[in-house]
């Protein structure tokens, strides 16, 4: 399916090209008839300056771009684009009320957007008057004072009509309506009410500045100071669609504010990804808001006539955590109910199937044939596991900045997320565990020396990080994983119930049993939780993780193991 993206259109009778989009049926009610202000790019250029278009909303919000159809008007199109669907959303999240520090924040806008519009050329502070008395001057600036005092005197009588009347009559200097509009910013009657009676004196003292532009004082502008920041929806970028909080209108909608709330891994991002499209094929749309729980259990069913596994737990637990996340947000996201709230599905494991660990004949055979290796990925990854029981994507994200020592000196793996954007599984994960004696007497720190702070063992020889992955895009530490996966498949352990990486954690946690390591202490070296509360209590430090490690007696499991040639592995 192609995408044909909104263009400018052409008007019978200009050379202009015209801005036109369609106000939302539900928002008809609330903004048909308001003001509505847009800022268009002067030029190309990427720094130009802006010009404002003002128009009134009805149907549509229709104006000029000022510009014949071309490069420009392109330009100015997707500027008015951007700022109108912000401004769309902003309505559907509803009036704002602001703080006394945020109603600052907007009066200093205002303040700014004033003087910045006049400053260059502010109005005249001496002028002849333009009648049969020559001798007398005038100021521009008389008509301003004129307006202030005359809104003022309006404002006084604190009541909404009164208000009213004083943005009707400041209109000439300032149309309120359309510059908050511009900053896709509604308020709360109260909300606004303060803003309006802060307009007069936010306006004196821009009047103030002006005068001292027309006397060639730009010096420093102390006013613009002693206003607040202003508060987020004007400094958010409306040209920024991707930062939208409004209803959202397709799964793709809910998925990306869903994954905007905290970092996910690669794979769970490409997983969620999956499982939408094949959903939407399945119920023929890509609206939240119509899907039924009838759909929900269909589709369970066909999941399950399939013969797939853990539908579930991941399957339907994607589209439990978009829905739950939709509900927790649902002001914004506009989600009222959960369809897949309930809907199961019950599989017993079946025998046969559970994951088993490595023999310790299978841990000898990889870890002989990995001293025969060059690949820095296959000589120490294996090694590695097998001494700290940690799961492969742990060890292939490695940068020699994480090789550490403890309080006692002795070499650690600072087991962390990667500076590159390498992830963990969970803040259980995060820990330091120390570096078997034999492993370091093999040679492993000094191949961390060749490798410097950079990753170990990935990025080429000079061991370059990642470049700003994007956030869908697998670490390249994956693709390291799966290489040491099938290496591993290659020595001959086909078993298909052995993972060919994921087994050294079940042969790991064996051996601390055969050791009578605790199971605490075994999880705090594997970063497993044990589930429960008073798990976080439990602190193991180095000397005990290295006190357990040590038990295994790694080069006599490898020695036992004769070695293979390069052609059977």
């Amino acid at each position: 399916m192609v995408i044909k993206m909104a263009r400018p259109t052409l008007r019978k009778g200009s050379g202009n090209a015209q801005f036109r989009k369609r106000v939302p049926t539900t928002l008809l009610p609330i903004l048909r008839g308001k003001s509505l202000s847009v800022e268009l790019p002067e030029s190309a250029a990427p720094d130009s300056a802006t010009i404002s278009v003002a128009t009134t909303i009805s149907a549509e919000v229709v104006f000029s771009l000022r510009a014949p159809e071309g490069r420009l008007s392109r330009i100015r199109h997707a500027a008015a684009t951007r700022q109108i669907e912000a401004f769309f959303e902003a309505a559907m999240r509803g009036p704002q009320d602001l703080s006394n520090q945020g109603v600052s924040g907007i009066l200093g806008s205002i303040y700014r957007h004033l003087v910045a519009k006049h400053e260059a050329n502010p109005p005249a502070l001496y002028k002849p008057r333009p009648d049969d008395q020559p001798t007398d001057v005038w100021s521009e600036f008389d008509p301003w004072y004129d307006i202030l005092h005359q809104a003022d005197d309006l404002i006084a009588y604190r009541t909404a009509q009164g208000r009213r009347a004083a943005v009707a009559v400041l209109a000439p200097i300032l149309d309120l309506d359309a510059f908050l509009a511009s900053k896709a910013m509604i308020l709360t009657d109260d909300t606004y009410a303060r803003v309006v009676e802060g307009l007069p004196p936010t306006m004196g003292k821009a009047v103030g500045t002006l005068i001292d532009r027309a006397r060639g004082d730009y010096s420093e502008d102390l006013v613009a100071k002693q206003f607040a920041a202003p508060p987020a929806p004007l400094t958010a970028k409306a040209s920024n669609p991707t930062s939208s909080v409004g209803i959202v209108k397709t799964f793709d909608d809910l998925f990306e504010r869903w994954k905007s709330e905290r970092p996910r891994s690669a794979s769970t991002l490409s997983t969620f990804r999956g499982h939408i499209t094949r959903f939407s094929k399945f119920v023929v749309h890509d609206d939240p808001h119509r899907v039924e729980r009838v759909d929900a259990q269909r589709w369970k069913d066909v999941l399950n006539a399939e013969g797939l596994k853990k539908i579930s737990t991941t399957y339907l637990a994607t589209f439990n955590a978009l829905y739950r996340f939709g509900l927790e947000n649902s002001e914004t996201t506009g989600i009222t109910r959960n369809p897949f709230d309930g809907v199961k599905i019950r599989q017993k494991a079946v025998a046969g199937t559970k994951r088993l660990p490595f023999t310790r004949a299978e841990v000898g055979m990889i870890l002989n044939a990995a001293r025969q290796e060059s690949l820095a990925h296959l000589r120490w990854i294996p090694w590695l596991q097998a001494q700290t029981g940690a799961r492969v994507a742990e060890i292939a994200q490695l940068w020699g900045s994480m090789i550490v020592k403890d309080d006692d000196g002795h070499p650690c793996i600072h087991i962390t997320p990667a500076p590159d954007g390498g992830t963990l599984k969970n803040d259980v994960s995060e820990r330091v565990v120390p570096i078997h004696p034999q492993v370091i007497a093999d040679g492993f720190l000094e191949f961390v020396a060749t490798r410097g702070n950079g990753p170990l063992f990935y990025g080429g020889r000079k061991g370059k990080a990642a470049v700003q992955l994007r956030d869908d895009q697998k670490h390249p530490s994956k693709g390291i994983s799966n290489r040491v996966g099938a290496w591993v498949r290659g020595l001959g352990i086909t078993d298909a119930r052995k993972g060919p990486t994921h087994s050294f954690r079940h042969w790991f946690k064996s051996e601390m049993m055969r050791a009578e390591v605790s199971d605490k202490l075994a999880d705090k070296i594997q970063g497993h939780s044990d589930r429960t509360d008073s798990s976080g209590y439990a602190h193991a430090d180095t000397a005990m993780m290295l006190g357990a490690i040590t038990k295994l007696d790694l080069k006599a499991i490898a020695d036992s193991t004769p070695k293979a040639g390069p052609r059977e592995l």
